[in-house]
């Protein structure tokens, strides 16, 4: 069984975690557990509350195959060198490790993009709220999600080729049908 930790600040943004999360669970089974910065409930930008599994704190390296930090205004705020280190841990025993929108920010202070293609809200937006982030020279001006080995990034208005770059990765064999699914998807947003 897959599993999945998705993190969650306050104010998260629904729709990067809807796809995302559905897909994994309904064609990966994905145990998906909630993490929030407290353990406590979050609401989302839409009103939605969801319940916490588990804190930031709880979570370890090996906890997940895959760990999602979902976009809200809260992250260029938060600074938790445990956290980064978190993600480092992670992406280093070869997890999936994927952030999108404002998400991003704590990627780049985790260090992780520095070698690796990324992507965000802009490549001013990231560095303004990561003016040190190491990695300035690998971004790239993208609509779309964009992953580099087992790392996603993507800005807030790509929920759909985040989840599709996610699913790549955990399944490559379907690398096909996850094309022609984005294909339809992007004919479907130009009618």
């Amino acid at each position: 069984m897959t599993r999945v930790v998705a993190f969650f600040q306050p104010g998260w943004a629904d729709w990067e975690a809807g796809s995302v999360l559905a897909l994994l669970r309904e064609h990966f089974a994905a145990r998906v557990v909630i993490a929030t910065p407290n353990g406590r409930a979050q609401t989302s930008i839409g009103g939605v509350r969801a319940a916490a599994d588990v804190g930031f704190a709880d979570v370890g390296p090996a906890d997940a195959d895959i760990f999602l930090a979902i976009g809200s205004e809260a992250w260029p705020k938060f600074h938790d060198e445990r956290f980064f280190g978190l993600l480092r841990g992670a992406l280093e025993d070869h997890r999936i490790v994927g952030a999108i929108c404002a998400a991003t920010v704590a990627v780049a202070r985790a260090g992780l993009f520095a070698g690796r293609r990324h992507t965000s809200n802009g490549r001013a937006w990231l560095a303004g709220h990561a003016p040190d982030y190491r990695g300035q020279a690998d971004y790239v001006d993208s609509p779309r999600a964009i992953s580099d080995g087992r790392l996603v990034s993507a800005p807030g208005t790509a929920p759909g080729t985040f989840a599709s770059e996610v699913l790549k990765i955990l399944a490559p064999e379907h690398a096909a049908a996850i094309a022609a699914n984005d294909a339809r998807m992007a004919r479907e947003w130009s009618a």
